[in-house]
């Protein structure tokens, strides 16, 4: 067995005994502070099986052994009443034991250990471990109460009963220092994953969000794809355009609060550069902004100018930025104005992203604070969550671009992208438009989706059904898995969150079965999180689609599977 293996192993090990009491628990909050009681439980416990032998060597007295033995079995037991759920209980027991240690060990070598940071440390402890402020009170007191005992007693010389000769006396001190930090540290930590809960919460709302957004798009994309075949239904067409807009207009939104929870945990995304071609992308971009440009009685206007047919850039950022300022203009736009978005090459290898739009402006006390976050202009009876330029800088700046504005209030205000101009070589430009999905020769093949929500399963069976294929539905991980075993379908389609078991242990035991390793599986999920792409595809995915689904995607995804 290799170093790494057994590394792995005992990381599985002691993670597994951290989490032992969370099973069952549904709060964040709650589980984070229990999680903090065994790791503070593990950590003390660990120190003292290590310091305390050492110094009994060093000293032979059985005043500094047993203690910390003592202190050592106490510490762990949190570890048991947490695995009886009993978590008050188990966080009470971790506390005042080591309260107990401090006076102790504090009184009985004097200044040796300058033991009041302890005290401190405990007191902010108190704060993440109780969430009762009954509770906290009690600890708080508890606390000062220890505090005051160890000035009194260094005051008064009470209570001093072991002596160290001065080597002793300064190994001691610098172990006990090194310990504080390690308790510091491993309680900074956890405040650090605790400050995160806002972002798991919006991550959160924006994965559930995305669900019942999947299944308006789908039907979208499914009475538009049935239109087609009737040219006198133009109205309901023109209709079904505002739907599908709408609804990326909303997924946007959803984009731009899942990419603030990402900016404030303080991950970036990777620069993904790939051939572009800028007339087609542009195009495109101002395409699905029609619909809702033309319920605004605005109207769009496109040009670019000196730009070559290829350019190497990262068409996700590019899409975030673009459609954001595109947005942001129709959204501020004067009615019956246009909107016009100049695409154009300038000088020392750059090139220009300007969208420009005729409205009342930007005021210009509000102009330095413009991209910054939860900035809105509502006072000009317009809504919005203030993060689309915020979030359009950011990317700006990934890319190694900068972002102005050009403001004449009453007139016009344009915002002017500036970035590195890379030429290159032609390839597949990245389509962005939703469509029905072409009506090509029929794939006649047999597909498996598995999503817990029943009208996504619906809906996108209809499609399938209509594209030739024969169609199998599962609900759950388990019920698919049964499924694959006995009708061995041509192509899987996994939803990722789902009971029972979810997508990715599906697509772990189909890798694993030989009957079943050479299924394509295609993963569909509103996790919009790049590393769960990343985590997907490794495990062994064919294909990834982030929900909403747009069939056109889907179409190519099929195509490419076989």
């Amino acid at each position: 067995m290799s170093v790494q293996t057994i590394v792995r192993w005992a990381g599985k090990k002691i993670t597994s005994v951290i989490k032992t009491g969370t099973k069952g628990l549904h709060e964040e909050s709650a589980i984070q502070s229990v999680v903090l009681v065994n790791s503070l439980s593990i950590a003390l416990s660990s120190l003292v099986l290590l310091i305390g032998p050492i110094f009994y060597l060093l000293t032979g007295n059985p005043y500094i052994i047993f203690p910390a033995l003592a202190e050592c079995i106490i510490a762990a037991s949190a570890l048991y009443l947490n695995y009886r759920n009993k978590h008050t209980a188990a966080a009470l027991v971790t506390f005042l034991n080591q309260c107990a240690a401090v006076l102790y060990f504090g009184l009985a070598l004097g200044d040796v250990l300058l033991l009041q940071l302890m005290v401190v440390f405990l007191i902010a402890v108190t704060f993440l471990i109780f969430n009762k402020s009954r509770i906290r009170r009690f600890c708080l007191l508890t606390a000062l109460t220890v505090l005051v005992a160890l000035e009194a007693g260094h005051y008064f010389h009470i209570g001093q009963f072991i002596y160290l000769d001065s080597q002793t006396a300064f190994i001691f001190r610098w172990c006990s220092m090194a310990g504080m930090l390690l308790l510091i540290v491993l309680t900074g930590r956890h405040y650090v994953r605790s400050s995160d809960f806002r972002r798991i919460f919006l991550y959160q709302v924006t994965h559930e969000l995305r669900t019942p957004l999947n299944a308006v798009m789908l039907a979208g994309q499914l009475i538009k794809r049935e239109l087609t075949y009737k040219p006198d239904a133009r109205r309901i067409s023109a209709l079904t355009d505002h739907l599908l807009a709408a609804g990326n207009n909303a997924d946007s939104i959803l984009g731009n609060v899942l990419q603030l929870a990402r900016k404030e945990s303080g991950r970036h995304d990777e620069l993904k550069a790939v051939p572009v071609a800028p007339h087609s992308f542009f195009s495109q971009i101002v395409e699905l902004h029609g619909a809702v440009a033309q319920y605004s009685s605005v109207s769009l206007d496109f040009d670019m100018e000196g730009m070559p047919p290829f350019i190497s850039a990262d068409p996700a950022k590019m899409h975030v930025i673009t459609s954001n300022l595109l947005s942001h203009a129709i959204q501020f736009a004067d009615r019956n104005s246009i909107v016009t978005v100049f695409v154009r090459a300038t000088a020392d290898n750059r090139w220009e992203i300007r969208v420009s739009n005729a409205g009342r402006g930007i005021p210009d006390d509000q102009l330095e604070h413009v991209f910054e976050p939860f900035v809105t202009e509502g006072n000009l009876a317009v809504e919005g969550t203030g993060l689309g330029l915020f979030i359009t800088r950011a990317k700006t700046l990934s890319m190694g671009g900068r972002i102005d504005v050009e403001n004449q209030p009453g007139e016009r205000t344009t915002f002017i992208v500036s970035l590195p101009l890379v030429p290159a070589a032609p390839g597949p430009s990245p389509n962005l438009v939703p469509d029905a999905g072409s009506n090509g020769a029929p794939l006649n093949l047999h597909v498996l989706i598995a999503d817990d929500n029943d009208m996504n399963n619906l809906l996108l069976a209809q499609f399938l059904r209509r594209m030739g294929c024969r169609v199998s539905m599962a609900v759950n991980g388990e019920e698919a898995y049964r499924q694959a075993e006995h009708t061995s379908p041509d192509v899987i389609i996994l939803d990722y969150h789902m009971p029972v078991m979810d997508g990715k242990e599906v697509l772990v035991k189909v890798r694993k079965e030989a009957s079943l390793k050479h299924i394509p599986v295609i993963m569909a999920t509103a996790d919009a999180y790049p590393s769960t792409r990343r985590l997907l595809m490794e495990a062994g995915a064919t294909a990834f689609l982030q929900k909403p689904i747009s069939f056109g995607m889907l179409q190519e995804a099929l195509g490419r599977c076989v």
